[in-house]
């Protein structure tokens, strides 16, 4: 065992590879909530860098490039907020002014179902215990959504800092990206070859992925809102913004947002045949996402075991919150990387260890 940990370090490659890795886990875990711009803009600039890749083939400089691309999206943005935000803040302030009713309308839809003839499946007294638990629940979580809309308000400056910050962010990720490489590059040893192939695979996943998730969570919320808007339910843009987000957590994402659909879909039309509608609708985007947007979008990307999957989720999100949420899957990716890389490395050194023992 001392004769394998003593290859292991005498392994320059491998070694360099795990300070690397060490150093990279170090700094984000002290610094990652004040690099969350730098994070942000970093994934929008993979989202744009393609476009970007595409305008330089045709012989266009990349700075006139970049600075196409950044002008589109930019107004693309802005006039996207000018159009959904006024709409999408009403529906959030009726759906809090209306939470009282809608928990009088489930206090009465589970009484209805307490005098029917199914009833008798479930005792009496856990029926009322459970009426009482999903009244309280639902009032202290609009009393929730309040209070954190009152509090936020002293953070709105710092909002407001990040929308500027985080466009300059791309721009200059963008236009200078050989030079950042570059830059780093100069404080990394010449010799790393293995440093230089994770960070090869990691590069290609993590676009392909972030690429992915965002034409994914657009289709997805633009399907979504449509097939509720033309079926006129109230809070249409809501859930399309929601469902959209959703894409972004695997699994689970689509489980939660499936519960403010089903709620709110019976507070509007009851048990009706318009709401047996919407949710056929919405589970049929959801298998339509699921077996065919998402395969053809992440054809190159890493394939992970859902169990893999929400086991990142869980992991990065206990690590960094909700930003450990949402990198939890390139970052799953980048661990089987790394682990295979050094499974192998250990294999050749073995073998090529072997003939001089015998």
């Amino acid at each position: 065992m001392i004769d394998w940990f003593k290859a292991r370090v005498e392994d320059r490659q491998l070694m360099i590879l795990l300070m690397a890795i060490l150093v990279v886990v170090l700094f984000f875990t002290l610094f990652g909530e004040l690099l969350i711009p730098i994070l942000v803009a970093g994934a929008l600039a993979y989202v744009l860098d393609g476009m970007v890749t595409i305008l330089m083939r045709i012989a266009m400089p990349r700075w006139l490039a970049v600075a196409m691309i950044c002008l589109v999206a930019l107004m693309t943005i802005l006039l996207a907020l000018f159009a959904m935000l006024p709409s999408l803040t009403d529906q959030v302030g009726r759906l809090i002014a209306k939470v009282p009713l809608y928990v009088q309308d489930a206090r009465i839809a589970l009484q209805h179902f307490q005098s029917s003839e199914y009833a008798n499946w479930f005792d009496a007294a856990q029926l009322q215990q459970l009426i009482a638990a999903v009244a309280t629940k639902i009032q202290s979580f609009g009393a929730a959504i309040l209070s954190y809309s009152l509090n936020s308000i002293p953070s709105v400056m710092t909002f407001l800092v990040y929308v500027v910050l985080v466009p300059v962010l791309v721009f200059f990720q963008l236009k200078d990206k050989p030079l950042m490489i570059a830059w780093v590059e100069h404080f990394l040893p010449e010799d790393r070859v293995l440093l230089n192939r994770v960070w090869s695979e990691f590069h290609a996943q993590v676009g392909n992925y972030i690429r992915g998730r965002f034409w994914e969570s657009l289709m997805v919320g633009v399907v979504t809102g449509v097939v509720f808007f033309a079926m006129h339910h109230d809070y249409a843009l809501l859930l399309a913004t929601l469902t959209g987000l959703s894409v972004w957590i695997p699994f689970v994402g689509a489980a939660v947002v499936t519960v403010p659909v089903v709620l709110l879909s019976f507070f509007q039309w009851g048990w009706s045949e318009t709401t047996m509608y919407a949710l056929l609708a919405y589970g049929i985007i959801q298998l339509i996402d699921a077996n065919v947007v998402i395969p053809w979008l992440f054809s190159e990307v890493v394939n992970l075991h859902p169990v893999a999957i929400i086991a990142a989720i869980l992991i990065f999100g206990g690590f960094w919150g909700v930003l450990g949420v949402f990198v939890a899957i390139p970052l799953a990716a980048l661990v089987q990387s790394i682990f295979l890389v050094i499974v192998e490395r250990c294999a050749v050194s073995g073998e090529a260890a072997s003939p001089n023992k015998d």
